[in-house]
């Protein structure tokens, strides 16, 4: 069942370790005044400066809040962070303000370009204003969250000294296992989309009257080509055919920069450097696939968190798709699938109903194989229950909350809910306005001290 590499896992039992990613979780929110209009504040005076402040930043516009948490060893302490920070950013507000709790953005303004830009430095200031001015209005301002995760590096020596006879480097070695696991999460997004999408509709001046828009509700906006996309090729067939690929695709003019590769898996370095990642080995993989969660405070719950974990184990353990001649075919069929899921009404069954079927299967049997926990088994008892009633999804039980074709007012009274309970803190962390510049260690030590901290992460 498993493949070379699940085997060496599985054999010398370390696939707990294994299936504990490091992991680092962003959230993107629009901040919004009380009568649900884009703010017109600044970024929060309580947060520091914004251009120092390295997990409270401002996205493409000033209105765009971007929580960034810091790398955590285990996904769990991941939410921790964020759980922090949300309470953080909520408390750092102005008393006229509120985070709006969807993917879609409230109501816009008609002309967008009245919309402010970030204030960030100048060279990333004329970027933004480059891309909106090329690109579109609006597509920039959906908002989602993003898991950054990297293997347990423990777990990738121990798997190496079985293999190391089989790869160039430990660089080749690492970059397979990583454009194995992008390979697994690009071809299903469009089951993700189905499971998770949560973008049904577009509130007022979004689209333009005359503009091709959908009629109806659908699963997810923000994940479909009305979203964030690049109109650009896309190779996942090894890692240097992914950097040539992005390389090619920014001498061609197609892409400003690599960032502008707006793709829902993104293979990552640290040091910003593609080629450097050919030579010395992916770092992370970056998922962008998921909308964010209007019913929880954070935008993301710990369910999802633990079926991305899952999906992680299961496409690192597991055999290839598809030969390396085929890949790229296969994962252009999977964005076919994903757009026409993206487009299915919420409360319809969805036409590949028997292809996830068939691949919640196979989760179930990997499950059984690697003995998970049971709070594994109710993650997939309901993503289970989401395929076999449709009505279960979270665009679905959304667009419940749906009046006149617009949910304003369902927004609106999730944004007071979180912003109310997030004041009844009494003591909300305040260090950023001394300190915007504080590292990880710092964070880590100020939020939650000595006792219960979590492990620090170190790469190597």
């Amino acid at each position: 069942m498993f493949d070379t590499i699940g085997q060496i896992i599985f054999n010398n039992e370390i696939v707990a370790k294994a299936s504990d990613f490091n992991m680092g979780i962003e959230v993107e929110t629009i901040r919004i005044d009380s009568a649900g209009r884009l703010t017109k504040e600044p970024y929060p005076k309580a947060l520091g400066d914004q251009r120092k402040n390295h997990f409270i930043k401002t996205d493409v516009y000033q209105i765009q809040s971007e929580i960034i948490t810091p790398t955590a060893r285990k996904s769990l302490d991941a939410m921790h962070y964020l759980m922090a920070l949300n309470d953080t950013l909520r408390n750092a507000l102005e008393p006229n303000e509120l985070l709006w709790p969807l993917s879609m953005p409230p109501v816009l303004p008609k002309d967008k370009s009245t919309i402010p830009i970030a204030d960030v430095d100048p060279d990333q200031k004329a970027y933004y204003e480059k891309w909106i001015k090329t690109r579109s209005d609006t597509q920039g301002i959906p908002v989602g969250v993003h898991l950054n995760v990297s293997i347990n590096d423990g777990v990738l020596k121990t798997v190496w000294q079985a293999v190391q006879s089989q790869y160039d480097s430990y660089a080749d070695f690492v970059n397979y296992l990583y454009i194995k696991i992008a390979q697994g999460f690009d071809y299903y997004r469009w089951l993700i989309t189905y499971l998770f999408g949560n973008s049904p509709i577009a509130e007022k001046n979004f689209f333009k009257p005359d503009e091709d828009q959908p009629q109806r509700e659908v699963r997810s906006i923000r994940s479909s080509n009305y979203g964030l996309t690049s109109d650009v090729t896309h190779n996942y067939r090894s890692v240097p055919d992914y950097v040539k690929n992005i390389e090619k695709n920014i001498a061609d003019g197609n892409l400003f920069s690599e960032a502008e590769y707006h793709s829902s898996v993104r293979l990552k370095t640290m040091h910003g450097d593609l080629t450097n990642m050919v030579k010395n080995g992916t770092d992370y993989i970056e998922l962008r696939m998921l909308d964010l969660d209007p019913t929880t405070a954070l935008g993301v719950r710990t369910s999802a968190i633990r079926f991305f974990r899952i999906l992680l184990s299961y496409f690192m353990m597991m055999p290839t798709l598809e030969s390396d001649d085929k890949i790229n075919l296969k994962l252009e069929q999977g964005r076919a699938m994903n757009e026409v899921v993206a487009m299915e009404s919420p409360t319809q069954q969805t036409i590949y109903h028997h292809e996830s079927q068939n691949f919640l299967d196979e989760l179930q049997m990997f499950g059984a194989q690697i003995q998970w926990g049971p709070e594994y088994q109710e993650v997939l008892d309901t993503m289970q229950d989401r395929l076999d009633n449709p009505n279960l999804t979270p665009a679905a039980t959304l667009c419940d909350h749906e009046v006149d074709g617009s949910l304003m007012s369902y927004g609106l009274a999730m944004a007071n809910r979180y912003q109310n309970r997030a004041h009844e803190n009494p003591n909300p962390f305040t260090g950023f306005e001394e300190k915007p510049d504080m590292n990880a260690n710092e964070l880590r030590q100020r939020l939650f001290g000595v006792m219960g901290k979590p492990e620090n992460y170190s790469k190597g």
